[in-house]
């Protein structure tokens, strides 16, 4: 990958970063504003912080370029092995 693909690629992965914290801040808010207990809210941060971690992985996973397969060499083909017996006259 080129140097200026993967700096493309981290920004990318840090614009969603940034995005997807902004969206869980939201909601710690949400839960705050409507009074969920703090058990629950704990529960439910943890389960969004988990899949943006997911989300995160699969972003950055995507972008990677594919590994090259690598063809093995073709085996010469193997002799038979002969065995030579002399023969007495």
């Amino acid at each position: 990958m080129s140097g200026a693909r993967a700096k493309l690629q981290r920004m990318a992965v840090e614009s969603t970063a940034i995005v997807l914290t902004e969206r869980i801040d939201a909601l710690a808010a949400a839960l705050r504003a409507a009074g969920v207990s703090p058990e629950q809210s704990s529960s439910l941060l943890a389960s969004a912080a988990f899949a943006t971690m997911q989300a995160l992985m699969l972003d950055g996973l995507r972008e990677e370029p594919p590994a090259t397969a690598v063809k093995p060499e073709p085996a010469a083909a193997a002799e038979p092995a002969v065995t030579r017996v002399s023969l007495a006259a």
